[in-house]
């Protein structure tokens, strides 16, 4: 795989639309100011724009290219790699890990993506996903709505055994999940409780929101 460094107009960067990368608005404002201060940041890693003619597309470093943007940069410099679609895809699924978080569903299409090219052994040797991880993914992606929502409904022979989940949400976000569980509680004949909610959300979500 030849690679070249060079610095290339923003102008001509375009993001990878599979990208499952987010940064937080903190960290992008301690990028910038280090960015500010400095002058220096990692190259960004693109390839030659498969559909786009002088344009480069962008494998690691989508957060970078905000700040440069923000910044007023004319241009950022980049590693151009000459990969093909499978490669960018793997290398997308591998880069992006060690800066910012994974959007769940973005990354769960890019990972579904993967699976039909690459098996699950050389998936789980190359990318920091879990193997079991990627074989529920797998199986996941052959199901359908029916098959989704029996999967997710109790088993009436098993003990209920409780569990927490544990996660941190910023205010905004906070306030756009409460109001989803208060709009889904109001709907509902009878009482039911936030966790309640919460499942009727994920099952929904299962049944409309699974790639096809």
């Amino acid at each position: 795989m030849d690679a070249v460094l060079q610095d290339i107009p923003i102008d001509c960067l375009i993001p990878h639309p599979e990208n499952s990368n987010h940064m937080t608005a903190e960290m992008l404002r301690k990028l910038r100011r280090h960015i500010e201060r400095t002058g220096r940041y990692e190259p960004l890693t693109v390839r030659s724009h498969p559909n786009a003619e002088g344009k480069y597309e962008i494998l690691n470093g989508h957060n970078r290219l905000r700040v440069l943007r923000a910044i007023g940069r004319d241009s950022a410099r980049c590693v151009v790699w000459d990969v093909d679609d499978d490669q960018a895809r793997l290398y997308l699924a591998t880069l992006n890990r060690l800066a910012g978080s994974d959007i769940p569903e973005r990354r769960a299409a890019l990972l579904e993506g993967l699976l039909g090219t690459f098996d699950i052994a050389e998936l789980s040797a190359l990318l920091p996903d879990d193997r079991r991880q990627l074989e529920e993914l797998e199986r996941l992606s052959h199901l359908g709505p029916e098959d989704l929502v029996a999967a997710s409904a109790p088993d009436k022979h098993e003990p209920r055994v409780s569990v927490i989940l544990d996660f941190i949400l910023e205010e905004a976000e906070a306030k756009e999940v409460n109001l989803a569980l208060d709009m889904i509680r109001a709907s509902e004949k009878e009482d039911i409780s936030g966790s309640q909610a919460l499942v009727r959300l994920a099952r929904f979500y299962l049944v409309r929101c699974t790639p096809a």
